[in-house]
């Protein structure tokens, strides 16, 4: 892939993770416990947050140091 096709993903990945981190479709809505423990919200953030991580790493060492390399 070329850089323009790199940067074009990482601003929609990086959109799409903004609107999601408004959670904006859980507000007021009481769920049931995960596990029996685990708040919904908490595990939604949880995924979010690995999810956010492993773009962030992607761009970093793959996209990143390619372009650094030409």
């Amino acid at each position: 892939m070329s850089h323009r096709q790199h940067r074009r993903i990482f601003w929609i990945v990086t959109t799409i993770l903004c609107l999601l981190h408004l959670d904006f479709f859980n507000h007021g809505v009481t769920r049931d416990l995960l596990f029996g423990w685990l708040p919904f919200d908490l595990a939604y953030h949880i995924v979010w947050m690995i999810f956010a991580g492993v773009m962030v790493f992607h761009f970093t060492h793959y996209v990143w140091r390619s372009a650094d390399e030409h």
